[in-house]
């Protein structure tokens, strides 16, 4: 939540209380920005939490249905982002009155913010860029390998949150209690923090998925395999979803980290983005369910076993060989024949059984 989200200092509530002096020798109220908030950000979080929780738990269910689906990157991903939405329901409260857990609970809830932020946005470029190493060699795909990656994105996600976990902490501030980043006289770390969530979680994750992008582009181009393809569509989706819903939210930080530097200065262009902030930041926080939601629907595989689990074994027939047929004409034969004995043995009469702030203001 804006309050705390934007790397829990970037957006945390003392720029909704203060009043900073403007070029016009008064004071720069933000009442509007704070209302608006109170009023919006508690009904999003927690839909956003709901939805979460109900679109990352299937696909943990599909995972655990389906063996040969399971892959360790959006597994992580997956865990990732469900990190990430435990803290939603406390910076729904925080947002609608002020912080009511207690000091060590503010750097807690900090901690899995900044750790589920930052792993989900780096698991989602890594998974893209693995779909181009499955592809392009096998060899560099071992388990290992890839329990070795899903380590060092972790261990670089926890040292990326570092920095905020040291400068949060819940304090009293004009009469309420706010659990934000305090730096005293240090504000070139809330510079470095705003930068720090632009490169690594924004910009280097979609460097990746544009990189990969490019790479199965030409892979597909010189082969006609359906295969790779289905991959070249998984890879471009995830790739548009995550400019269109990180792009704002990095240039209304970056446009923060400006004022901090005093480029911008104006009290109006000071609320302007105090209300950009939040909007973008809903944004992009909507990646906790979307994310699961692009992996099933744009992987066709994936989708198909779902879609085989609910049907009935008359279309687990057609739909297989039809998925078939377009790879082996001996295999597609094979299945129509199985197929005209199943026909063959239900019309003799035979019985057959039928079978889901940042800190919210991460910057």
């Amino acid at each position: 939540m804006d309050i705390n989200a934007q790397t829990s200092d970037d957006y945390n509530y003392e720029e909704y209380y203060n009043l900073e002096p403007s070029v016009d020798y008064g004071p720069c109220k933000k009442h509007q920005a704070r209302e608006f908030s109170q009023r919006f950000l508690p009904v999003f979080y927690s839909l956003t939490c709901v939805l979460s929780v109900i679109t990352n738990v299937s696909l943990i269910i599909a995972f655990i249905w389906f063996k040969s689906l399971r892959r360790a990157l959006p597994l992580h991903m997956v865990s990732a982002d469900l990190m990430f939405t435990l803290t939603l329901p406390f910076w729904a409260v925080y947002a609608d009155s002020e912080w009511v857990f207690g000091a060590p609970a503010c750097k807690i809830v900090t901690l899995f913010y900044m750790v589920g932020l930052y792993s989900s946005n780096l698991f989602v470029g890594c998974m893209i860029l693995q779909k181009y190493v499955d592809m392009a060699c096998m060899l560099l795909s071992s388990a290992k390998r890839k329990r070795a990656l899903c380590a060092f994105l972790w261990l670089l996600s926890l040292l990326a949150t570092a920095p905020h976990l040291y400068f949060v902490e819940a304090h009293e501030f004009q009469g309420q209690k706010i659990c934000t980043n305090h730096f005293l006289h240090k504000h070139s770390w809330r510079i470095y923090m705003r930068f720090q969530m632009i490169v690594l979680g924004f910009c280097i994750p979609l460097l990746v998925l544009v990189f990969s992008t490019v790479l199965i582009l030409r892979t597909v181009v010189r082969t006609t395999l359906v295969k790779r393809s289905r991959t070249l569509m998984l890879v471009t989706g995830f790739t548009v979803l995550f400019f269109v819903l990180w792009f704002p939210y990095s240039l209304v930080i970056f446009l923060h980290a400006l004022q901090e530097l005093h480029v911008i200065s104006e009290c109006t262009t000071s609320l302007h983005l105090d209300l950009a902030i939040v909007g973008t930041e809903c944004i992009a926080f909507m990646h906790v369910y979307l994310n699961p939601v692009a992996y099933v629907l744009l992987n066709k595989r994936f989708w198909r076993k779902i879609r085989g689990r609910c049907s009935t074994p008359r279309e687990n027939l057609l739909g297989a060989s039809e998925s078939t047929g377009t790879e082996s004409t001996q295999d597609n034969a094979v299945e129509l024949k199985a197929f005209g004995m199943y026909s063959g043995s239900e019309s003799e009469g035979s019985n057959a059984e039928r079978q889901g702030h940042f800190l919210p203001h991460a910057s």
